[in-house]
């Protein structure tokens, strides 16, 4: 069974290797390895250059730089894999990443398979959190999408995931947006799903990095999730209408997750200040009907009260596990 490995790249030169190593060492050998070079200005074409000099399942395309959204559409547009799985380009793979996911899919007949992941930042890595009653197979698409509302390993990231490729026949990553794309995508991809597989196996790592689209600072566009997830609810409300209370719970999420890096960098007086706090009274009583951990709904409750002191609290202590 062919699968497609599809990597964006972008001036990831320092973690590229260690990448393209993981995916050439795959236990599942009948694989084509995608690498769309997004106009990097370091090293990062060469090294793909290289590397598929040396593995004939390695296809390079080197384009001029248009975001995350283009680059794995590109990949798509020229895979033949039956199955597509994404990485990003400074992370890395489980030796048997694909034959893992591949395994969930094929073994329960299902059109999306995900495991768990390590976050690594330096020397030290971590485990993602999960409850214990998440592992599993959501046969139907009521269920998988109550997969995607309802669990945290199923998450809205494209990467440590499987996916029958005929889910990409109507759907694509959206052009124009710098983050969150994945957010944008994943309901609609679940939503043509009849079932998802849940594995608990850490296949996947996140390498954890200053200059990475998930861990810079502030930027103006990180405000485009919360219409991201409003956008999503306003599906989810029309369409599973039982799983409504969880997608607007997650609306309140990324609303913290904005007022936590609106935090980290001290600006508590922003102009969107206002607006923000109007999220709190709409959406508190979902919030905390929701899934997030304990932290995080007390966070929010705070902020309910008070998102100034929310924010000043939550920067003095620095403490954010369980938040967002």
């Amino acid at each position: 069974m062919l699968v497609s490995l599809i990597v964006p790249i972008f001036n990831v030169s320092e973690y590229l290797p260690t990448l393209l190593d993981s995916a050439v060492s795959q236990t599942h050998k009948e694989l084509e390895i995608i690498l769309i070079d997004d106009g990097s200005t370091d090293s990062s074409g060469i090294i793909c250059d290289e590397y598929a000099q040396k593995d004939k399942r390695i296809k390079v395309i080197h384009k001029s730089n248009s975001g995350v959204s283009d680059a794995r559409n590109t990949g798509i547009k020229i895979s033949s894999g039956d199955y597509i799985v994404f990485s990003d380009g400074d992370d890395y793979l489980a030796n048997d990443y694909v034959e893992y996911l591949l395994n969930l899919c094929m073994e329960n007949c299902s059109d999306i398979s995900c495991c768990a992941w390590t976050y690594v930042n330096g020397t030290k890595q971590y485990k993602c959190r999960f409850r214990a009653n998440e592992p599993g197979i959501y046969k139907g698409r009521h269920e998988a999408m109550r997969a995607l509302l309802t669990t945290h390993l199923m998450s809205s990231s494209s990467c440590g995931k499987m996916y029958n490729r005929k889910l990409f026949d109507t759907v694509r990553f959206p052009s124009g947006i710098n983050c969150h794309e994945d957010d944008a995508t994943m309901y609609r991809l679940v939503a043509l799903s009849d079932s998802v597989a849940i594995g608990d196996g850490y296949k996947y790592f996140y390498v954890q990095r200053s200059g990475s689209a998930m861990h810079r600072g502030f930027e103006e566009d990180e405000f485009n999730i919360i219409k991201i997830f409003e956008e999503r609810c306003t599906y989810i409300e029309a369409e599973y209408p039982e799983l409504a209370t969880f997608a607007r719970s997650d609306v309140l999420m990324v609303v913290n997750h904005c007022i936590i890096k609106l935090s980290n960098e001290k600006l508590f007086d922003h102009p969107r200040i206002y607006e923000l706090k109007e999220y709190y009274k709409h959406y508190e009583k979902y919030f905390l009907k929701g899934i997030s951990y304990f932290p995080a709904k007390l966070f929010s409750v705070v902020a309910y009260i008070n998102l100034r002191l929310a924010m000043r609290l939550y920067h003095l202590t620095g403490k954010h596990d369980g938040i967002i």
